[in-house]
């Protein structure tokens, strides 16, 4: 049957903050089934209106990684995808994010020294870092995988792909958030998010943008 290979986008709740319009919903991914919650968010700097998976990406492709390879942390927490697998892991439709995306949504929500407040997640950030989630983003602490095979900082980093290189050879933009925990100098970060450069071996979260 042709209707079970189509994707399915259902928006089910609107609301705002900070005056930003938004309508959460969900989105099942006909390739193995999947059903991943999803955020549109009205920008007011474009007048656009940008549809984005509220939960980490979690569909197998070769160069994608659970964290320390246990099948509870993918549950919960998506995969870890190199720069090359994420750019092919998300469905027909849909993109992997790229950096002006990011850096649009980063800004509807208090630009970088306050939007991590809103995007962060209740959930999963060590050390009294977890935010409000006002946004309905959901961004949780998945840590990353290395180069080298060796994993890092869950709980206490959300460490998200862009599908944009630098100009430097194997790096990548990628956007993180912190869980704000010691040393006590750290606590600064605590509603931040980060823009920075990685080598696009290592293994970071993926969220995936409507077309």
């Amino acid at each position: 049957m042709i209707k079970r290979h189509i994707p399915t986008l259902l928006a089910t709740l609107f609301f705002t903050q900070e005056g930003i319009a938004q309508s959460i919903g969900s989105f099942t991914d006909s390739r193995d089934g999947q059903t991943y919650k999803t955020i549109s968010v009205n920008n007011t700097l474009t007048g656009t209106t940008a549809t984005w998976m509220a939960q980490n990406m979690n569909y197998r492709v070769e160069g994608s990684y659970a964290y320390y390879d246990k099948e509870n942390n993918r549950k919960e927490l998506g995969l870890l995808y190199t720069w090359e697998a994420a750019k092919k892991a998300c469905p027909s439709r849909w993109h992997l994010s790229t950096d002006s995306e990011w850096s649009l949504l980063v800004s509807e929500f208090g630009g970088t020294d306050k939007s991590g407040e809103a995007l962060k997640s209740i959930k999963s950030w060590n050390e009294d870092g977890n935010g409000t989630n006002s946004s309905g983003f959901d961004a949780l602490a998945g840590g990353f995988r290395r180069p080298d095979g060796s994993y890092m900082n869950q709980g206490t980093l959300g460490v998200f792909w862009t599908s944009s290189p630098t100009n430097s050879v194997d790096k990548a933009w990628a956007w993180n958030f912190h869980y704000g925990g010691p040393p006590s100098s750290h606590k600064q970060n605590l509603k931040k998010a980060f823009r920075f450069d990685v080598d696009v071996a290592g293994g970071l979260s993926v969220r995936c943008v409507r077309d």
